[in-house]
């Protein structure tokens, strides 16, 4: 199934609207400045809640590696923001983003891959991408950066295999195809090793479901065909996943050939996202990731792996 050239994928950092750049200029480009200054208030705002919420993630301190997090709280103090309560400047950033929504304008959060190293959120309003958590990937920048789309080299991750050299990349996870749980396969193609031990089946991001169903699931059969996971990382998810009663296929190879089968009879099936099957696939991919956080691969396993 190709979509249209016009169809954006769940938090896809593309601009398929031309107007965007007309409403753009005339709204946000004056504004700029009082933008820039009532994210930085959100920012100093939601800093303490989050910080203590998780001052730690995959062994790193706040804000690294919480974009996510980060732009998902900026996101609700937006939508819940009083242009009573903040400061003058502020005020007027908050104005020129409602004047710019009322006539059309895009207000999206966006994920994907920045300039080709990490994954990434941020939001596109109209033509500008503005990162509202700059700091989550370190560096000696600020919290907040606003910059021309076009320039910012933030890029839409392009299938399953680009997702797991990303992971690798930026996380300096093993990543393998999901030939333990063949029914999911088509939906969540990949198994990932992260640093600290944990374990899980990717890509649960809505985007990269989305990706694989509009794709007919040539992306999940791509990295389906890749070489399976050593034997004892296989037999470990395997019996983790079997005490939870979650089916698993009995080894790699019996996995991946149900995989691609299912691959290719949901593609003739037309599977669209939030049928039956998808909803059904999510469900065992949230029930599967849980029961996998309480795995904990040893220094030693993960070398091997």
């Amino acid at each position: 199934m190709n979509l249209p050239a016009d169809t954006l994928l769940p938090n896809e950092p593309r601009i398929a609207d031309p107007l965007q750049q007309t409403l753009t200029e005339r709204f946000l480009l004056p504004a700029l400045p009082a933008l820039r200054t009532l994210l930085e208030h959100l920012r100093t705002a939601i800093d303490p809640a989050l910080a203590a919420r998780m001052p730690v993630k995959l062994g790193q301190p706040y804000p690294l590696g919480q974009g996510l997090e980060i732009t998902q709280a900026m996101h609700e103090s937006l939508g819940q923001l009083d242009a009573g309560t903040l400061p003058p400047r502020a005020a007027a950033g908050l104005a020129a983003l409602a004047a710019f929504h009322e006539h059309g304008g895009s207000l999206r959060h966006v994920w994907g891959a920045l300039r080709g190293t990490h994954f990434h959120h941020a939001f596109l309003f109209g033509t500008l991408l503005l990162d509202v958590a700059a700091d989550a990937l370190g560096g000696s920048g600020g919290k907040v950066d606003i910059v021309p789309f076009r320039q910012a080299r933030f890029t839409p991750v392009r299938d399953h295999r680009h997702f797991s050299l990303l992971a690798t990349s930026a996380w300096h996870a093993n990543v393998y195809p999901n030939h333990v749980l063949p029914a999911l396969a088509p939906y969540a193609p990949l198994i990932m090793l992260v640093p600290g031990g944990s374990v899980r089946i990717e890509a649960d991001a809505a985007y990269m479901q989305e990706l694989a169903l509009a794709g007919g699931f040539t992306s999940s059969a791509d990295v389906l065909n890749g070489p399976a996971m050593p034997t004892g990382l296989f037999g470990l998810v395997v019996e983790t996943l079997r005490k939870a009663d979650i089916a698993t296929a009995a080894d790699a190879a019996q996995g991946q050939r149900e995989a691609l089968g299912l691959c290719a009879r949901y593609r003739d099936q037309g599977r669209r996202a939030g049928d039956l099957g998808h909803v059904r696939a999510l469900e065992l991919l949230a029930k599967a990731n849980d029961v996998l956080a309480t795995l904990q691969v040893s220094a030693s396993q993960r070398r091997a792996a």
